[in-house]
């Protein structure tokens, strides 16, 4: 082999190399349940489906994070960027912002002093959706996760490691319990459910079968960030 044809077989196998360094970061194979396809959906003050959508370039959507616990104010910025179909289709795939996640993660501190997660230093975040204003920070309109087939609203939420969050907040009237469980780290679904006594509970369920992400106006619609409590 001559010098000039090593030099382009050398060539040739750092090119290969490089392209199959590049699949493997693009196409990498996400663990189940860490991609998510979801459509938006648009709802009346009156809870109704509206009979028209709400015109694409009248809001934005952005999907912070809730660090470290269930409720309150985003505390990620926004590294989420999927694209929406003309039908309103999307899909996430988690695994492409695993690493801006766990640089955000913060220790679990819950605002409801009735919380608590085992073990302590488990950490967790809620994917909260905003939409907002197209050229500013206002909402536009609340957003929830709900299950298409029962109409749940539901929370989505990343453990680092497998824990369980319980509590209970008891009222003269009524009682609602939490016992939430992650047996991996990874992401779960939580609806708020009736046990067989009768009470309320937020629990981990399966992962729907197709998710609406449902987009209501905000002066009729309680904050999906505040709405579980």
């Amino acid at each position: 082999m001559t010098e000039a044809s090593a030099v382009r077989s050398l060539l040739l196998i750092v090119v290969a190399a490089a392209a199959l360094a590049g699949c493997s970061r693009g196409d990498s194979v996400s663990p189940p349940g860490w991609v998510l396809h979801a459509r938006i959906q648009f709802f009346g003050p009156d809870g109704q489906v509206a009979p028209e959508p709400r015109p694409s370039n009248t809001f934005r959507l952005f999907f912070p994070y809730i660090c470290g616990d269930l409720y309150g104010p985003a505390t990620t910025g926004d590294f989420i960027h999927p694209v929406i179909q003309p039908d309103g289709t999307f899909e996430i795939d988690f695994g492409r912002v695993q690493q801006d996640l766990t640089r955000s993660l913060e220790p679990t501190e819950f605002s409801l002093d009735y919380l608590k997660i085992d073990p302590a230093n488990a950490r967790i975040a809620r994917l909260a959706p905003l939409a907002l204003q197209p050229d500013g920070i206002e909402q536009v309109a609340t957003t929830d996760w709900i299950d298409a087939r029962t109409h749940e609203r539901l929370m989505l939420v990343y453990f680092d490691r497998p824990a369980r969050i319980t509590g209970a907040l008891v009222r003269k009237d009524y009682t609602i319990l939490y016992n939430v469980r992650a047996t991996a780290a990874g992401y779960i679904w939580v609806a708020r459910r009736k046990t067989d006594d009768g009470e309320q509970m937020y629990t981990e369920v399966e992962k729907p079968e197709a998710v609406i992400l449902a987009l209501t106006p905000p002066e009729k619609a309680a904050s999906p960030q505040l709405m579980h409590k």
